[in-house]
């Protein structure tokens, strides 16, 4: 089993964040809408045991989702390979060094409050948001380096392979042909004393007494 160059985690309060402040719209809309309907149906505000009790269940609902978010977002991470780069989350998904063109930085409000930022790779492939995302730029570039030296040399190394076997095919057809020519050579002298032999054989009968 192939282990990975490198392991690397995002940041997963910069991850969770951005939900915090879904999460808290949300809740504003959805005391929002109970307000108005107290207000259209009864004519009176909302109690204050009332709004109190609406706050807590809405806070424990918002803690409850932060501890998934927290548990979900900490399973995600980034494999660094010789020849690609892996994500590991609800899904898997494979970068492929020889479809790397080039790596863009990305960095938003959010990432600029917690000094994180994204890599992104291709259209379908980003890593991100990730703490020293300068550093892991760098290091993924000198990765990618290594993978196209190290393609180019086994590509050289095919090509000189394929240029010594055909060396070597062209030298055995030139010694097969050097044998055969040499054969035939030998073969001539036995060739002609068989014909000496076949002509002088009716005048030995013919002087025969």
């Amino acid at each position: 089993m192939e282990l990975p160059q490198y392991a690397l985690r995002p940041n997963t309060n910069r991850l969770v964040v951005p939900w915090i402040f879904k999460l808290l719209g949300l809740s504003a809309i959805f005391y929002a809408g109970i307000y108005i309907n107290v207000k259209l149906l009864f004519h009176a505000g909302i109690p204050a045991a009332i709004n109190v009790l609406i706050f807590a269940c809405l806070l424990v609902l918002i803690v409850i989702q932060l501890i998934m978010y927290n548990v979900r977002f900490g399973k995600y991470q980034y494999l660094f390979y010789t020849n690609r780069v892996e994500f590991q989350g609800k899904k898997t998904d494979i970068f492929m060094f020889n479809e790397f063109t080039e790596v863009d930085l990305k960095q938003n409000l959010f990432d600029k409050m917690f000094n994180t930022g994204s890599l992104k790779l291709s259209k379908e492939f980003e890593i991100g948001p990730i703490s020293s995302v300068t550093q892991i730029k760098s290091y993924f570039e000198r990765l990618v380096q290594y993978y196209q030296a190290t393609q180019q040399q086994y590509r050289i190394g095919q090509q000189q392979t394929a240029a010594v076997q055909q060396m070597g095919g062209a030298q055995m057809g030139e010694a097969r042909t050097t044998a055969y020519g040499t054969a035939q050579m030998a073969a001539r002298p036995t060739v002609q004393a068989s014909t000496l032999y076949m002509q002088q054989q009716p005048q030995a009968n013919g002087t025969q007494p």
